[in-house]
């Protein structure tokens, strides 16, 4: 039975990915994964794992898979070497997972810590166990600021938007100079899936959501309403409009991403797990003003004498907006070879894009939308 190691199995695409491979696959992962004082790192995966098979419509899966996941409690920032070394050994493959998807400032230099250097600390352990392949997931960011046609295969960006991006650009650095047969994958904005728009574990674009069901239920609450109420709003965010925002859903990320890994050929390949159906920033306005029940919200290029509501709205949301001004278009032309043009068939239009949104509201905040399809 074969075994891989894989790193960040407590995140969103780490736990999807070791899910559906070890339904798959006879094989065995070992992972490693951060314990605290309150839950052991072995009942952290063996949560995220019983999760994730629900989430996927397989309760009854978790305890097989369970079976075949070995944990070792440990940190890629702070790991034990030697250690590792010892419990690693058989081990061929190595897929690493593992980010700190910061999209602020990185004072402590956490983001860099766990991005670049622990990249580096696990190629360095690669090395010593000669595997044979390197998995790594990256971001279809790394192109940072750069406008225009980023190729899978190269690295573009001459400026980013923060300390995530670049930490994972120079990653991708360290794993194409490390001379180990690799594979990288480089999703976009990670979503909710086609059929419901659900997500198990919402992160960067889902930010923005929240905050504006917060600041809506504010707002009623003032108005003294049903939170349910349709509303105005009434602020601009600055941001300039874009064609090129790529949102694509998780449970193609991970139907993808396991298919090219399963592909037993690494030739050093990079693939942009972006989708090809870019939504606009109109769509944006439109999509989260029907979902949540809003107006008034729009996304200007330049905001003249911001009054102290759009201030504090800039602020908390600046982090995100560069995302919803891109002028990257992705090239998926090895998406399209490893995985052939019919898995492109999904299409992130007007509805699908709603569909996301009040997938997500509808789960965490059904009050400010008045039903509740799911159960959490």
């Amino acid at each position: 039975m074969s075994k891989i190691f894989v790193t960040g199995i407590t995140g969103l695409i780490g736990s999807a990915f070791s899910s559906m491979i070890l339904e798959r696959n006879d094989m065995e992962i070992i992972v490693l994964a951060r314990g605290s004082d309150v839950v052991s790192a072995q009942k952290r995966v063996s949560q995220v794992i019983q999760d994730q098979c629900s989430f996927d419509g397989k309760p009854e899966l978790a305890c097989s898979i369970l079976k075949r996941i070995e944990v070792i409690d440990g940190d890629i920032s702070f790991m034990d070497e030697i250690e590792l070394l010892e419990r690693l050994k058989g081990v061929e493959v190595f897929f690493h997972c593992a980010a700190d998807v910061n999209f602020g400032k990185d004072p402590e230099g956490r983001t860099f810590r766990i991005n670049y250097e622990g990249t580096k600390k696990m190629l360095e352990l690669a090395r010593k166990l000669k595997i044979k392949a390197f998995h790594f997931v990256s971001t279809a960011y790394v192109a940072g600021k750069y406008n225009g046609m980023a190729l899978e295969d190269e690295l573009v960006a001459e400026d980013f938007n923060n300390s995530y991006e670049k930490s994972k650009f120079m990653a991708e650095q360290l794993v194409r100079e490390s001379g180990i047969p690799f594979t990288i994958y480089r999703p976009s904005i990670v979503v909710g899936r086609i059929q419901d728009g659900r997500i198990r574990k919402p992160l960067a674009f889902y930010r923005v959501l929240e905050f504006l069901a917060k600041l809506k239920k504010h707002r009623c609450s003032k108005m003294q309403i049903s939170p349910a109420e349709k509303v105005s709003l009434n602020f601009r965010l600055k941001a300039s409009s874009s064609d090129k925002i790529y949102f694509v859903p998780v449970d193609y990320v991970q139907h993808s991403i396991v298919e090219i890994f399963l592909n037993k050929t690494v030739n050093n390949k990079t693939y942009h797990i972006t989708g090809n159906s870019p939504v606009t920033t109109e769509m944006i306005e439109v999509a989260v003003g029907e979902a949540l029940g809003i107006n008034g919200v729009t996304l200007e290029a330049e905001v003249a004498d911001p009054n102290p509501v759009e201030r504090m709205v800039q602020k908390c949301l600046s982090d995100f907006l560069p995302y919803f001004s891109s002028q990257i278009i992705f090239d998926v032309e090895n998406t399209k070879e490893a995985l052939g043009c019919p898995s492109m068939t999904w299409k992130m239009d007007a509805k699908n894009l709603e569909k996301v949104i009040r997938g997500f509201y509808s789960e965490y905040y059904p009050e400010v939308v008045g039903y509740s399809p799911f159960s959490k």
